[in-house]
């Protein structure tokens, strides 16, 4: 089963050692949206809180939504196009 986001930050909170009750304290949400949001039963914990999460970890925002750590530049997009 593919990873989502749920699951990349239950691994970078763990992989920290941080506790839940951290992490929630530390984004301004709750422990039990919280939980929702690591157990992928939030289908959309909105772009503010996905954020706050990022920058808690320390990753970027695209790791978290998409997996991954560099996205493509839009010029090298552009680039090809044309």
């Amino acid at each position: 089963m593919a990873e989502r986001l749920g699951d990349r930050i239950r691994k970078i909170r763990d992989l920290y050692g941080m506790p839940a009750a951290v992490l929630a304290k530390r984004v301004e949400i709750s422990r039990q949206q919280l939980y929702a949001i690591e157990n992928n039963e939030t289908t959309n914990p909105g772009a503010l809180t996905v954020l706050r999460i990022a920058d808690a970890l320390g990753v970027s925002t695209d790791y978290l939504l998409k997996g991954k750590r560099k996205t493509k530049s839009l010029t090298a997009e552009l680039e090809e196009v044309a």
